[in-house]
């Protein structure tokens, strides 16, 4: 039995030459990351960073006396967290998976030292963390420029394109956590968009049924955020999880660990 070759489908990874990512992906593990896993905690040290092939997981600001909330989401287009690329031995934020999937899993240590070697994987990390803080700064705005309902769209079109598909297997919790909003207001939109014949939803689950419809819905930090990473990676496209694959792996070497903790 054969499985198909991740290693082009995290787009930082891709982006490097073959031989630089033979040895990136030589000195790292392919893992599982399950469901609800906490896989970096704030204020704790974390010992790895994490290129999703996958799956997304949920970066989490604690708030102090209130509920906490989702500032992003990572998934095969980029890491997580690039707190280690900065040499910061605490992360800040929380780390959650909130869609299973697998990645490819790495020592701070170990890609700090890669970091010092290569200068390319410099150039493609650089990119891609002033990238992300451009969108954490366009979250600001969406946070307190937008309704519950443009951002409600535009969280279900970033979570398609991260999983590159039209079925969303996420709760209200989660969308209520990413807007920064209580439940009962995610459940309101989610009855306009499926009155309008946007979405169909049930428990736990979400089918997108009209893009377009929902595109117009969204306020423009959504095509503001993939313009943004359209910049740091020209030609790449938004986020890729369709590229080809050019090999092939046995069993005993893209088997992956299962991650259920830190």
């Amino acid at each position: 039995m054969v499985h198909k070759n991740l290693s082009l489908a995290n787009q930082l990874i891709a982006t490097l030459p073959s031989q630089e990512r033979g040895s990136f992906l030589a000195n790292s593990e392919l893992v599982e990351l399950e469901l609800h896993a906490l896989v970096c905690v704030a204020g704790e040290i974390s010992k790895h960073v994490w290129f999703p092939v996958e799956g997304f997981v949920s970066i989490i600001l604690p708030v102090p006396a209130a509920a906490d909330m989702a500032v992003a989401q990572v998934g095969p287009e980029g890491m997580f967290h690039t707190s280690a690329i900065f040499d910061a031995e605490y992360s800040t934020f929380h780390g959650r998976v909130q869609a299973a999937g697998r990645a490819f899993r790495m020592t701070r240590s170990t890609l700090q030292q890669h970091l010092q070697q290569s200068r390319c994987l410099r150039e493609v990390i650089n990119r891609y963390a002033d990238a992300r803080l451009s969108q954490l700064a366009q979250q600001t705005v969406c946070i307190n420029r937008h309704s519950v309902e443009q951002r409600l769209a535009r969280a279900l079109l970033m979570t398609r394109d991260r999983l590159s598909s039209n079925e969303l297997f996420l709760t209200h919790e989660v969308f209520s956590l990413m807007l920064g909003v209580r439940r009962e207001s995610v459940t309101q939109a989610a009855s306009i968009f499926q009155r309008r014949g946007l979405i169909s939803y049930s428990r736990g689950y979400v089918m997108l049924l009209d893009e377009v419809g929902l595109q117009r819905i969204a306020c423009g930090c959504y095509a503001a955020d993939l313009k943004t990473y359209e910049r740091a990676f020209p030609g790449a496209g938004v986020i890729d999880l369709t590229r080809p694959a050019v090999a092939f792996f046995s069993r005993s070497e893209d088997s992956p660990a299962a991650v259920t903790s830190r």
